[in-house]
Formats: structure tokens, C-alpha cells, sequence
């Protein structure tokens, strides 16, 4: 169950996500706790995320009879890529929805000076046929946009349309929605909320903090 606030982004107004957003929001929470909640929440988002997949028709065997049945279409690579750090979280749950998916990282950290992107790692394969694949791009947070702008940029250059690149995330700031549908217009984006604003650090209010340090205990 989600809604819109632009094209592009689907916002979850699912119960348990506002639950569990509740949780994530709360400095009290511990490392632990943040790191459970983040799983089931994302869970939630995820399966938003993936309900367009395409799909083929199949016969199978019950203990009855035979009946036709719809799988994952076998023709369309399915890629999960983590953008390093926090992103392994949501990888760690998507793998579990999707377990034929292949999982490849991207390694971006933020310049904490000019808050632009830097590349460090890039994990994604050169025998997948892009032109087809369905890739969804994981971060927790969508703040300023930069890092998913150069992901989805790594992403494109290998042959994927927008369309069929989701980026799936548990908060966002409206600056980075603007900043990566403007860049690539066609993706979608999957969200637990957008947020009121950036502050002058670039962290997303009212937001959660950094997720990747709450998540691996490194606050």
C-alpha cells in the first residue's frame, strides 16, 4: 500500500512501516533494536518495490492435477546493489525475498567537506544483459542525492534504462528526489517517508540520524 508525492516515489503508508519508522526515528533506540527494525521495515518497502516484476507462466504438478502458475520470468536478470555502507542492511532482506537475485556492490562515501560522492568500490558484473535486467539500488537514506546520482550513473553507462532501475530506501529528503529524477527521469523510487528538508550538514530532518553508523554500532 503506498502513495505519491511525485511521479517517480511511492511512499508506503503501510501501519507497521510508520510503526517501525517510529523506532528508527528514536535516539533512544539501541544498536541493536535499530538494526531489527531497519530488517522488518525494509522488508515492507522492498516488497512495494518489487511488485511489477515481470513474470512467465509455468505448468506445474500438484498432488491433485496440473495448473498453470506464473514465476519470475527467467529472461531478466534480477541485480541487487548495496550502495557500501548501510545499504548492507537492505541487501541482507532483499536477498531473502529474492534469492535467485544476483547482489553486487557499489562503494560510495560522502565528501564531508563538498558532500558530493566519492568511488571507491564497484562490484557490478559485464555479462549481465543490462538492457533487460531489473536493478534495484539500496541505501537507507536518500539525502542529497549525489551517491544514487552515481550509482545509477555506474548503473546506465552498462546499458540499463531508468525504467528499470528502482532505488529503494527507507527515508528521503525532497532535495535528493529532485536531484535524482532530474538526472535520470524514468526511475522509481520506493521510500518510508519523505522528510521535511536538508540542514546545512546535508542530513535529512527530522530523519534518524546516519543509518549506517546506527545500524553497524559506530555512532
Amino acid at each position: 500500500m503506498s502513495t505519491s508525492v511525485h511521479p517517480a516515489v511511492k511512499v508506503s503508508n503501510h501501519p507497521l512501516v510508520q510503526h517501525n519508522l517510529s523506532i528508527l526515528r528514536d535516539k533512544n533506540t539501541s544498536t541493536e533494536q535499530f538494526r531489527a527494525t531497519m530488517i522488518r521495515l525494509g522488508k515492507l518497502i522492498f516488497m512495494d518495490a518489487t511488485v511489477d516484476l515481470p513474470t512467465a507462466k509455468t505448468i506445474v504438478e500438484t498432488p491433485i492435477t496440473k495448473t498453470e502458475c506464473k514465476i519470475l520470468s527467467p529472461n531478466v536478470p534480477i541485480l541487487i546493489a548495496p550502495i557500501l555502507r548501510a545499504g548492507l542492511i537492505l541487501s541482507e532482506l532483499a536477498i531473502d525475498i529474492l534469492p535467485s537475485a544476483s547482489v553486487y556492490h557499489i562503494g560510495l562515501y560522502r565528501d564531508e567537506e563538498t558532500f558530493k560522492p566519492v568511488t571507491y568500490y564497484n562490484k557490478l558484473p559485464s555479462t549481465i544483459d543490462y538492457s533487460v535486467a531489473q536493478i534495484f539500488v539500496l541505501d537507507p537514506m536518500l539525502a542529497t542525492g549525489g551517491s544514487a546520482v552515481a550509482a545509477v550513473d555506474i548503473i546506465k553507462k552498462l546499458g540499463t534504462k531508468a525504467s528499470n532501475i528502482r532505488f529503494v530506501s527507507i527515508i528521503a529528503a525532497p532535495e535528493g528526489i529532485q536531484h535524482l529524477t532530474e538526472q535520470h527521469p524514468g526511475i522509481q523510487i520506493y521510500t518510508g517517508s519523505v522528510d521535511e528538508r536538508l540542514n546545512d550538514k546535508a542530513y535529512i530532518v527530522p530523519g534518524l540520524g546516519d543509518a549506517g553508523d546506527r545500524t553497524f554500532g559506530t555512532v
